[in-house]
């Protein structure tokens, strides 16, 4: 019974933040996804609309990304969400997103006081107002978090304040750029111990008093706080790969969507066996299966010769017919490609490799 008392301010706030739920068009939507990505189960589709309480996974070598208002948001692979908040209000958005396994790249926008942008794990809450950030959650429940350009300000999530993450995180502890902090699920454990026994030692009249949590929340800052002991500085150059990927997630052009869309849906109805091609300004986008596998920046321009398009990736060299049908692709590390008379000259190194336009074998 007195576990029941203990619990029961919370389950009424908790109420109280349901019953001020806003219904407001979903201002979410899938950008942009390669591989295997579900909303709900069901296989996503390029700028589908998201809704608060969908779940989006991604499967293996597959990202996702989610441009939620002015925000994105990119899903690694092998991850799971939940879009837990998404409320709009005017021009204020409130945005809370549940990370239950895998990784995250957050890029939100430079949000103004009234609103807020939260990352939730089994055991971290991260708040920004525009800034840079990965999160990364376990099976073990260990949240890793980075902070590559401005501050994050980073709790431990505890069972006993899930309903009133806003007071935490006004106690909780800034995380700056180019810091890390990892947070386990013992340190977990035994803040939500220190915190139970708080509850316990809590005179019975207390409990009715509107601003009970209020007054737990205060007297536990150490319990939700993270320890300078558990945050480290790391060097740029450590991460360079993972700072550069956040920095280049944007939305893509909406014309070079269309076509993308175009050549996904008719390669779900009629599948190529070496897949196809959508060439844009800049990029190259593979399409198999239904699917859009990888895409890549263009070294060169694209060469034709006769009825054939010749392209290079860095990492393929690949031949096409004119409407983006594979004929032959070939994997080779290359800094562009050149034809002289009739083969195909493929810059390796200090060295070039000669290719047949026919079928890409060398000679």
């Amino acid at each position: 019974m007195r576990a029941l008392k203990i619990l029961l301010p919370f389950a009424i706030v908790a109420l109280l933040f349901a019953c001020s739920k806003e219904e407001v068009p979903s201002h979410a939507s899938i950008a942009f996804f390669l591989g295997d990505v579900k909303v709900n189960n069901i296989p996503a589709q390029i700028e589908d609309p998201v809704k608060e309480d969908d779940i989006v996974t991604t499967g293996n070598n597959s990202f996702c990304d989610i441009k939620i208002g002015k925000s994105i948001l990119r899903i690694k692979s092998d991850s799971s969400i939940r879009l837990s908040q998404l409320r709009k209000n005017g021009d204020f958005e409130k945005t809370q997103i549940e990370l239950s396994t895998g990784k995250i790249l957050c890029k939100p926008k430079k949000l103004l006081k009234e609103e807020n942008f939260l990352v939730k794990t089994p055991t971290a809450v991260a708040a920004v107002r525009g800034t840079q950030f990965s999160v990364e959650t376990d099976k073990l429940n260990t949240t890793r978090i980075k902070v590559f350009n401005g501050e994050v300000k980073v709790a431990k999530r505890l069972k006993y304040f899930d309903s009133a993450v806003e007071k935490v995180m006004d106690v909780a502890t800034t995380v700056s750029q180019e810091e890390k902090v990892i947070i386990t699920e013992e340190h977990v454990k035994e803040a939500e111990a220190s915190v139970e026994q708080k509850l316990k030692d809590s005179p019975s009249s207390a409990l009715s008093e509107e601003n009970f949590m209020s007054s737990i929340i205060d007297k536990s800052t150490k319990e939700i706080a993270i320890a300078q002991k558990d945050i480290a500085k790391f060097k740029p150059e450590d991460f360079a790969r993972e700072n550069k990927e956040i920095i280049e997630v944007e939305e893509k052009p909406k014309d070079d969507l269309k076509v993308i869309k175009k050549v996904v849906k008719e390669d779900s109805l009629q599948p190529k066996a070496q897949g196809r091609i959508v060439i844009t300004k800049y990029d190259i986008y593979f399409v198999k299966e239904g699917k859009v596998i990888w895409e890549s920046k263009l070294l060169d321009e694209p060469l034709k010769k006769n009825d054939r398009i010749f392209l290079s990736t860095g990492d393929y060299v690949i031949c096409s017919d004119e409407d983006g049908t594979v004929l032959w692709k070939v994997k080779i590390k290359n800094q562009g490609i050149g034809f002289r008379g009739n083969d195909i000259y493929v810059r390796h190194g200090k060295i070039s490799l000669k290719l047949r336009p026919s079928d890409g074998k060398r000679f």
